[in-house]
């Protein structure tokens, strides 16, 4: 439970400083876990930050204050470290609670001094009305120059507990928001970012877009002009190609693969958001994600093509309605002759195959554009380019043996997923990998041989092949009757299949679902018959075709001694609303059900 006041007084540079006083009750052993240490994200190239009060009052009255230099420290932000980012102004400051106790309440008041905003001239941020647990007051004040435009918006609001109001101080306009007695939100697993789903306040001087566009254009541009190095470096990689996809594929891999992604954050202006001198991350080798992407940007458009550079929130969406700049990401996009994206770039991983990973897809994006461009959506792949295909040709022996070989190709995101797995494992570790996968979807399949191709090279569909034996893929009853369970029903097949549709484990949700990617898993099994079986009777499978899935299985009788067998799951949406996860569920239940649909046989005694 929780009492809050923020007031925040913003100037025309775009400065601005807030005050945060909160009071926090602990409830529960869950609340004294999670609040028994107190942290704030501290960036010292923008804001001065200061603990005023940090105190634990006690359910008596008693006042405890928190001793500040034995029980806080500066930590570096692990997502920093685990992308070999070194920047010694951003920080996380941590401070422990001691003694902190059930009943408790934890009193504190900080100050942010925002001497530099990001856009110049311009303030903007969200305020979050709603979190895990109640608000019983939470009051949000801001106050700026009256003749300074400032667009407001209050997203799904929770009826009854918020109100509003305006007022003037001489030359200043005073707003304020009470959020009162709001319940907790309860999280639910793989939802969408708290800020997407939860009641929030939208603020900014933005007038549009449009304008914060503008913005990273004339930031970025200055950087991007090419030195003769990388004129000739561009020369050197299209050399010989004749075709536009060649001259984008070296430029891209060049930029992804030789260019380190690591960094020092030296930028003098707008460090986060402002890239290096493209020449300084050529001659360096290395760089952050807007090094990178504004290197490619450059050497793209040396080769003739035209490319900006792109701001991305990756795996979110931003609302549309008001201007809140909240990227997490530099990408590069290419345009056609009219100025539309045409293809989206992203040169970070030094691993991908892929031009843009599917997890910044179906993500809020910003084109850097002298003129301005709106607020879009990065697009998502069909199915069809995140494909894992296995092609199984097999024969059930008179003894009722299952044996053959099964040859696997993969495209996009799994052949990423392989690749991934598999490049820093010797070549026994890759085979065991292989081997376990199957005997994991398919128990007492017994792998005699596996060969995969080199998943350091990129120049072909990372594949493989096996060959197999299943001493007892069926069960003989009398009669002549034998229940046969074919491979290309062990369930979840895919290497996604378990991980992306293991998500979906919930009855029901109140909130969307985010998978992530979209794919699909093709299974095409031959089975050859040594003595053909005088009857075959095939369950009935029922298709399911919607917004959400595909999910086919057909049956081909070819000549009454092999029977082929095809089948197709593909996951067409990145997010699925509450009512859209109940087809998820469907094809779940079909999928268990058919493991107990075989097919049945009749031989001679």
């Amino acid at each position: 439970m929780s009492h809050e006041v923020v007031e925040l007084q913003f100037n025309r540079d775009g400065s601005h400083v807030d005050v945060d006083e909160v009071f926090m009750t602990i409830l529960d052993e869950d609340g004294k876990r999670s609040e028994k240490v107190q942290s704030f994200y501290l960036d010292k190239d923008y804001s001065k930050f200061r603990v005023e009060i940090m105190e634990i009052i006690k359910p008596n009255g008693k006042r405890i204050p928190v001793d500040l230099k034995s029980n806080s420290r500066e930590e570096t932000p692990t997502s920093d470290t685990e992308a070999n980012i070194y920047d010694p102004n951003r920080k996380i400051l941590k401070i422990f609670l001691p003694d902190l106790k059930i009943g408790d309440t934890i009193h504190y008041k900080v100050k942010r001094d925002t001497f530099k905003s990001t856009i110049p001239n311009h303030v903007y941020g969200m305020v979050l009305g709603q979190y895990i647990f109640p608000v019983k007051y939470y009051s949000f004040t801001i106050k700026g120059p009256a003749d300074l435009k400032l667009y407001t918006l209050v997203k799904d609001k929770v009826k009854g507990t918020v109100t509003s109001k305006t007022w003037a101080e001489g030359t200043t306009q005073a707003r304020q928001w009470i959020f009162r007695d709001v319940p907790q939100l309860t999280p639910e697993p793989s939802m969408p970012s708290f800020m997407r789903v939860v009641m929030r306040l939208l603020y900014s001087t933005l007038p549009s877009w449009e304008a914060a566009s503008r913005w990273y254009y004339q930031l970025t541009e200055p950087k991007l002009k090419p030195t003769p190095a990388i004129t000739a470096k561009v020369h050197e990689l299209t050399k010989g190609l004749n075709n536009d996809d060649a001259k984008i594929k070296a430029l891209f891999y060049f930029v992804a693969q030789k260019i380190r992604y690591m960094g020092i954050t030296a930028e003098k202006n707008r460090p986060g958001f402002e890239p290096h001198e493209v020449g300084l991350t050529f001659s360096r080798r290395y760089g952050v994600c807007r090094d990178k992407a504004a290197l490619l940007v450059s050497m793209l458009r040396v080769a003739g093509f035209r490319a900006n550079m792109v701001l991305v929130n990756v795996g979110g969406k931003l609302d549309k309605e008001i201007p809140v700049p909240y990227f997490n990401h530099a990408v590069v996009v290419l345009r056609d002759e009219s100025g539309g994206p045409l293809l989206y770039m992203d040169p970070t991983s030094e691993t991908s195959k892929q031009f843009f990973p599917d997890y910044e897809r179906d993500s809020s994006c910003l084109i850097a554009d002298k003129k301005g461009e709106p607020l879009r959506l990065t697009p998502s792949l069909p199915p069809d380019r995140n494909l894992y295909q296995l092609v199984i040709r097999d024969v059930f022996s008179t003894k009722h043996q299952l044996y053959g070989r099964i040859d696997a190709t993969c495209t996009g995101f799994v052949d990423t997923v392989f690749r991934s797995i598999l490049m820093l494992k010797g070549q026994e570790e890759q085979r065991d990998f292989i081997r376990r996968m199957f005997l994991g979807r398919y128990p007492g399949i017994v792998i005699t041989r596996i060969s995969l191709s080199n998943p350091a090279d990129r120049s072909h569909p990372f594949s493989f092949s096996l060959d197999f034996q299943i001493d007892r893929p069926a069960v003989v009853g009398k009669d002549g009757l034998i229940c046969l369970l074919p491979l290309s029903d062990m369930p979840r097949p895919g290497v996604l299949d378990a991980w992306i549709l293991g998500k979906a484990n919930m009855v029901k949700r109140r909130f969307p679902l985010r998978f992530g990617y979209t794919y699909k898993t093709r299974i095409i099994e031959a089975i050859h018959f040594t003595q053909p079986p005088e009857e075959i009777r095939l369950p009935a499978i029922p298709n399911i075709a919607n917004d959400v899935v595909d999910a086919r299985t057909s049956f081909t009788l070819k000549k009454g001694a092999t029977l082929v067998i095809n089948r197709e799951f593909a996951l067409k949406k990145l997010e699925v609303t509450p009512q859209q996860y109940q087809d998820i569920l469907r094809v779940q239940h079909a999928r268990r059900q058919r493991v107990t649909l075989p097919i049945i046989l009749r031989s001679e005694k």
